[in-house]
């Protein structure tokens, strides 16, 4: 019976790693509000005469000066052609992983390569309202500059209109979020009223990351202080879905209006890094839409260009001022890493945007925080002089995760160790009552109650290893500390662990953990005594243990340490358990103690 619900308890998480493994793409909350390029379109108002047209093809150079903005955690190089910020260098985060000793030198780059300046203001086109948005770009001067903290431009138009923005950052070893960009745009009006001006306000722009093969978190989202609703690259491609679960056509662009309540903010994410804009509550006001539209490009010279990321314009529809009067559109905006603890200490419920995945229509958010807060708490612990930390905090998360289930698993190791020794007395019982069912199962029964035996007692430490492995699952793959993280022989524990020089044999990805785990996992199976299943059922549960490390082969190498370290303290727990149980056999002296050297014969399951 120990063996058969053990079998089951494997089945069902083999089926539960191959649905994480499928796990179909999707928007988080409801449904993007999509709009296709057709005839109905709502109108689009036009930008007033007394702003300016689109920029010259070729701006002179002194119009293509971008000015820097540092404070050693973040570069920005704003272009006074437009006001936006032009990229922003995360000065502590390498762009490559052959970079990680010097980020500094090799900074990743965030709107590198972006369809338009961050924060950049933009217009619909009134020919072509699905036209990707143009730039709105006057030539700004600077007013301010001081490089380690501010820097303040101004724009003038006809009729005495003005346009002021200010940058500011916190300065390098002043408390506070070093990856916060304060950012005010100023309209005044001049001698003249302001019409009312709809423009729209870019998100900036982020590659997908090798990570993330099914652009899961790469795309554009909101947040209105309850909903989180994300719109994905994925939607602008077509699929069939998994056996039509979740086939869509692709669509040419999203927008979304803002509910009952506006938005508090609005982010662009990929695996690792965030761009979120924090709104004012006077800004939240003003906003009319959200546009999000795809980014293409060739991946090899000359052929078509495919759907690479997005890019979402914030839509504000700033009302007419009267002479004099000003408006403040006022955002924080961050640009870092999407470590949750990091997000959570902002405003308006920005951990949101870490993302943490759904199972289908599961969610395993409570237990992916814990396991961050854990996680964030025990790499604190290690010296910084260390090496591999995040490794040991994972190594050590194992050991409190498996000290918490140690009592459970041990009372399934010791049921299973008293059902191996009473195999000669339910072998009788089933020869005895084998033309009455019902007489043997009620034997049964009464043989397990006066020994303490629970015959259900196989499944439970398999069950309870599915919520905790799937919200690791998920965990490591948002957990941005984790990005280039070595460990060992292991480069990078966000992706899998590969050796330098061993990469791959004969075009196979060459990875050692999962095939390490498997091993464990075999040898922890076949140290617990097991006997009952034989034949084709031997089969069925030895092709699951195949296929459990056949769905983990690609997954991060920081999983496969868990689960790997995980078997290794078990394989430890069932000798000291086994060990236990013999001396007590052995004092009581109701049962033959089994010999210290006897181990599971792998060809017949029984012992030698």
């Amino acid at each position: 019976m120990d063996k058969k619900n053990t079998a089951i308890g494997i089945g069902i998480l083999v089926i539960a790693f191959t649905l994480i493994f499928l796990n179909p793409k999707r928007n988080e909350g409801t449904p993007v509000a999509s709009q296709a390029a057709h005839s109905s379109a709502p109108a689009v108002a036009s930008v007033p005469d007394t702003l300016p047209g689109p920029p010259p093809a070729q701006a002179p150079m002194e119009e293509q000066r971008l000015l820097a903005l540092g404070n050693g955690t973040l570069r920005l190089n704003i272009a006074l052609r437009g006001g936006g910020i032009q990229d922003i260098a995360l000065l502590k985060h390498a762009d490559l992983l052959q970079n990680r000793r010097e980020p500094a030198k090799h900074p990743y780059v965030f709107n590198a390569g972006g369809a338009s300046a961050a924060l950049a203001f933009r217009v619909d086109d009134v020919a072509n309202p699905y036209a990707p948005p143009r730039a709105w770009d006057p030539l700004f001067e600077v007013t301010e500059h001081l490089p380690g903290r501010r820097v303040v431009l101004v724009a003038g138009f006809p009729g005495g209109h003005s346009v002021t923005r200010s940058y500011e950052l916190l300065p390098e070893g002043e408390k506070g979020e070093p990856c916060l960009v304060r950012v005010r745009t100023t309209f005044c009006a001049g001698s003249t009223p302001m019409p009312p001006l709809p423009l729209r306000l870019n998100t900036g722009t982020l590659p997908p990351t090798e990570g993330d093969t099914q652009n899961q978190f790469l795309g554009i989202a909101t947040y209105d202080g309850s909903e989180f609703i994300k719109t994905s690259v994925s939607e602008f491609v077509s699929s069939s879905g998994f056996l039509g679960i979740g086939s869509h056509e692709a669509l040419s662009e999203a927008r979304r209006r803002p509910d009952v309540q506006s938005w508090q903010w609005v982010s662009v994410t990929n695996q690792y890094f965030a761009g979120i804009i924090h709104l004012s509550k006077d800004a939240r006001r003003m906003v009319s839409d959200l546009r999000v539209t795809p980014l293409r490009k060739a991946t090899i010279p000359g052929t078509t260009p495919q759907v690479y990321t997005a890019t979402g314009d914030i839509g504000f529809a700033l009302p007419a001022l009267q002479p004099g009067q000003q408006l403040s559109i006022d955002t924080d905006y961050y640009v870092g890493p999407r470590e949750y603890s990091r997000l959570a200490d902002l405003r308006g419920g920005q951990e949101k945007a870490v993302q943490f995945s759904k199972l289908y229509f599961i969610s395993v958010d409570p237990l992916c925080k814990l396991f961050v807060v854990v996680l964030d708490w025990l790499h604190a612990l290690i010296p910084s002089s260390i090496a591999s930390a995040w490794g040991f905090a994972i190594i050590l998360l194992t050991i409190i995760i498996k000290a918490l289930t140690w009592p459970l698993v041990s009372m399934q190791q010791r049921s299973a160790e008293r059902m191996r020794q009473f195999q000669g007395p339910m072998k009788a019982i089933r020869e005895k009552y084998k033309d009455d069912a019902r007489r043997q199962q009620q034997e049964m029964m009464k043989l397990y109650q006066e020994h303490k035996i629970n015959p259900f007692a196989g499944c439970w430490p398999v069950l309870i290893q599915i919520p905790v492995f799937t919200g690791l699952f998920f965990t490591f793959q948002s957990l941005a500390q984790l990005r280039f993280q070595s460990f060992l022989w292991i480069p990078d524990l966000s992706m899998p662990d590969v050796i330098p020089g061993l990469e791959a044999i004969g075009g196979f990805p060459v990875h050692i953990l999962p095939v390490f785990m498997g091993l464990t996992m075999l040898l922890n199976m076949r140290l617990t005594p097991m006997p009952n299943v034989e034949g084709q059922q031997k089969i069925i549960f030895y092709g699951m243990m195949i296929m459990f490390p056949i769905i983990c082969y690609g997954m991060p190498s920081a999983l496969m340490l868990y689960y790997s370290v995980q078997n290794v303290l078990t394989i430890f727990q069932t000798l000291i358990t086994r060990r236990r149980m013999r001396r007590e056999a052995a004092l009581a002296g109701t049962l033959t103690p089994v010999p210290a050297k006897a181990l599971p014969s792998f060809r017949t399951g029984r012992k030698k």
